[in-house]
């Protein structure tokens, strides 16, 4: 929507500048996009008179003229078919400005010019650039531009909601101004005058479809005289983005840029009969735009006709046969409220948008119907002459009733955190011409313009803008109706998120739907689901692995050159269920890492990440979180080396896996770096996270450390003997930890040795040497048993 900073200055008269302007229309919800400024680069045009116009031999179309600019009179060249004598015109002297170039005195065909006669669209005030600018023979040669037309002017292109149709005008952005505190809205004058012949006499209005059109209303003009617009009307209609054609039709789009309500003028001297009849189209109908284009109709477009044929589709275009041209001279004017959702299914079943459907599909203002029209008629009058029959046809079988908002300043208050009166609140919504009662409750009447309001939470939202969103002050979480505890989920995933951040890591937000190529190359297809009418062949399945949107992200990290990686995801996948239609959805945790642990630095070696580092970090996020012993078993997995591919297990509850991606798992995401990976259930750790957390007494008594090295079978986890220790000191055992791994020299080749550290200790007295050495000997012993482990000296 573009708004003109001129034309709403005639609504209200404010002070800011077009910079605040932009500014408070953006943080009140209506967001400036863009800022246009016209006119600046235009300086020294005037009026001059065209005081002899003669043929330059040798061309068809040069002319030689010669201008009074109210002190001289100049010789220029003029190419323009429409220059004649004793025309006002505008014109360009020497030194001059017009957009793109500044005049000089030239040759052209042998004839000195010193200026240049102007058309409107080299001055970019309007298209017209087949012919100079006529102006009113009582515009008094010499006169600036500036005296002429206000043709500086700054144009803001809006950004305006679907639930906004009110600020599809200047009317509805001088409201908001208003509300903002820039003035008083001032609505247009639309006092006429009338002749004594009433319009009723000349029109019926008759509606066979109340629900589609509530209300029509008409107005009929005779004895008009079509010919152009003045040059103040046609340079707003250009400014604001539609085509000048005529000065009836440029007046209807005026009054619909200005007041946000559509209107359509018909010939009505081309109706077959002086009535109107709206009705429901046939299916198959034929139908002739004023594009010229023939279109099929049914039974679900809304058809103006005059009760013989159709004369327009309506709310979106009219028809050709009754069409305003320069041989009209009776006019029937139209102004109604046609059903948003009826228009918005016509417009697209013909493939026909226009800007009078996109006000009514949204919501247009009944109540402004017949106010419209008597300002069209007013411009029409003063611009176009003709005579007004008394006053307006107006057919509105089931006037709207506006709803009544029941709301309670204390309610609004706790939803936005807010402390604002009963009594600032009523003032706010008084500012958007939302009319409050005070009773036994607070009440506030729906403006027929704001078919968006209906209910307490609406009220909310427009209190909150315009007080400032920026007013508000911040709060961690929202009180009110609306306000709800954090869950234990919400908590954990904010936990996790803060950790891992910490810890180094970016976080990636991903789309649910993946790859089914890639899906497919990883065997996942079939056991996926699969999106019906995809949007494309990336977008065609929903990835039952965090894995499938993570690979991509891993790829295209790499692939500029980013190969030191630490990324994690919180998000959903869909795994198909055979009991219930719609597919299963978990929330998953993945982990990814590529490259090395730490950027290079002078005082250490770099060190390459691989399964101990994954494993490191999976450990460390359990103990922070307070969830128990990882235990890793080993299991094979579809995207995992089978040496590198463990299932992660705490307290004997499957959380997820982690592993180093196979070969062939990186040559199908064509991934040329060694990645690990993990993805665990979150609904699984959640139920593994601790309600609430004890204190522990700092340890009174000193530890005993003792180191165990053995010799044990190569297929022998760490943690079965590291589990076998803690159970067989018989609680003596306070940590146990492994420190080292060794295979070579001295150990057979089925083999591997393993080194622990064990620190005992009692938490209520100290451990005398031989209780530790009884005990460790103990531990030696049952290892060997069980195991056939042999010590190592």
């Amino acid at each position: 929507m573009k708004i003109s900073v001129n034309l709403l200055r005639e609504l209200i008269d404010f002070e800011w500048s077009a910079e605040r302007l932009v500014e408070n229309l953006t943080m009140s919800g209506s967001e400036v996009e863009a800022v246009e400024q016209k006119g600046n680069d235009i300086q020294g045009i005037l009026a001059a008179k065209v005081i002899e116009v003669a043929k330059i031999e040798g061309s068809d179309k040069l002319t030689c003229c010669t201008v009074f600019d109210g002190r001289e009179k100049i010789d220029v060249v003029c190419g323009a078919p429409n220059v004649a004598h004793d025309q006002v015109v505008l014109f360009a002297p020497v030194d001059s400005r017009i957009p793109g170039s500044t005049l000089e005195k030239a040759k052209i065909a042998g004839k000195e010019s010193a200026g240049m006669i102007l058309s409107e669209a080299e001055l970019q005030l309007s298209e017209n650039a087949g012919e100079i600018a006529v102006l009113p023979d009582d515009i008094k040669p010499g006169t600036p531009l500036e005296k002429i037309v206000d043709y500086k002017d700054t144009i803001l292109q809006l950004e305006i909601t679907p639930n906004r149709p009110d600020c599809l005008s200047h009317i509805g952005i001088a409201r908001e101004v208003q509300a903002l505190g820039g003035g008083k809205l001032k609505m247009p004058d639309v006092k006429l005058a009338e002749s004594d012949i009433p319009a009723s006499g000349a029109v019926k209005i008759v509606i066979d479809n109340p629900r589609g059109c509530p209300r029509y209303t008409g107005r009929v003009i005779r004895n008009v005289k079509i010919g152009p617009s003045p040059l103040w009307l046609k340079m707003m209609v250009y400014y604001l983005d539609m085509r000048p054609i005529n000065n009836v039709v440029d007046i209807t789009n005026y009054v619909m840029l200005e007041l946000g309500h559509p209107l359509h003028a018909f010939d009505f001297d081309l109706f077959k009969k002086p009535e109107v009849v709206v009705r429901n189209a046939s299916d198959g109908e034929k139908f002739i735009t004023l594009d010229e284009v023939e279109r099929t109709l049914n039974s679900n477009h809304l058809l103006i006709t005059d009760s013989v044929s159709g004369v327009a589709v309506a709310g979106i275009m009219g028809g050709e046969l009754s069409e305003v041209s320069e041989k009209t001279s009776n006019i029937l004017l139209e102004s109604a409220y046609f059903d948003p959702v009826i228009i918005r299914r016509g417009s697209k079943a013909l493939g026909l948008a226009t800007e009078s459907s996109r006000r009514f599909e949204r919501g247009a203002d009944p109540e402004m119907a017949p106010f419209a029209n008597n300002r069209a008629c007013k411009l029409i009058s003063e611009i176009a002459g003709g005579e007004n029959l008394s006053g307006v046809v107006d057919a509105y079988p089931a006037p709207l009733v506006p709803v009544e908002i029941d709301f309670k300043p204390e309610n609004i208050n706790s939803l936005l955190g807010t402390k604002l009166s009963a009594n600032a609140m009523c003032d706010i919504l008084k500012g958007l011409d939302i009319d409050t009662r005070n009773g036994d409750s607070y009440k506030a009447i729906q403006p027929s313009f704001r078919p968006d309001l209906t209910r307490e939470v609406d009220l909310s939202e427009e209190i909150a803008r315009i007080h400032g969103f920026e007013n508000i002050p911040p709060v961690f979480r929202p009180g009110g109706a609306l306000g709800a505890e954090e869950t234990k989920l919400q908590r954990l995933t904010r936990d996790i998120e803060s950790y891992l951040t910490g810890a180094g890591g970016t976080e990636v937000f991903s789309l649910t739907l993946v790859d089914s190529n890639l899906t497919r190359r990883l065997g996942l297809l079939e056991s996926s689901v699969t999106v019906m009418n995809p949007l494309s062949e990336e977008l065609a399945a929903v990835r039952p692995s965090l894995l499938l949107s993570m690979l991509p992200v891993l790829r295209r990290n790499i692939n500029f050159k980013e190969r030191d990686l630490f990324l994690y995801e919180l998000g959903d996948i869909y795994l198909p269920s055979d009991q219930e239609e719609l597919p299963l959805q978990q929330i998953r945790l993945a982990i990814g890492l590529s490259g090395y642990e730490a950027p290079v630095f002078w005082g250490e070696k770099q060190r390459k990440i691989d399964f101990f580092t994954i494993k490191g970090l999976v450990e460390n996020l359990a103990d922070y979180l307070k969830l128990g012993t990882i235990n890793l078993r080993p299991e094979p997995h579809f995207a995992f080396d089978k040496s590198r591919s463990f299932v992660v297990y705490i307290n004997d509850n499957n959380i997820g896996y982690l592993g180093s991606l196979s070969e062939e798992c990186l040559k199908i995401a064509d991934i040329k770096e060694e990645v690990l990976f993990a993805e665990f259930d979150m609904q699984k750790i959640e139920s593994l996270v601790p309600d609430s957390l004890a204190a522990k007494e700092v340890d009174r008594f000193p530890s005993a450390d003792r180191d165990i090295a053995i010799v044990i079978d190569e297929n022998i986890g760490a943690e079965e003997i590291r589990s076998e220790i803690i159970n067989s000191s018989v609680g003596f055992a306070d940590d146990v930890r492994i420190f080292d791994l060794y295979h070579g020299k001295n150990i057979p080749e089925s083999k591997k040795s393993l080194a622990f550290s064990i620190k005992y200790r009692l938490p209520d007295r100290t451990l005398t040497d031989e209780e530790v050495d009884d005990v460790h000997g103990k531990i030696a012993d049952v290892l060997k048993m069980k195991f056939g482990a042999e010590l190592r000296s």
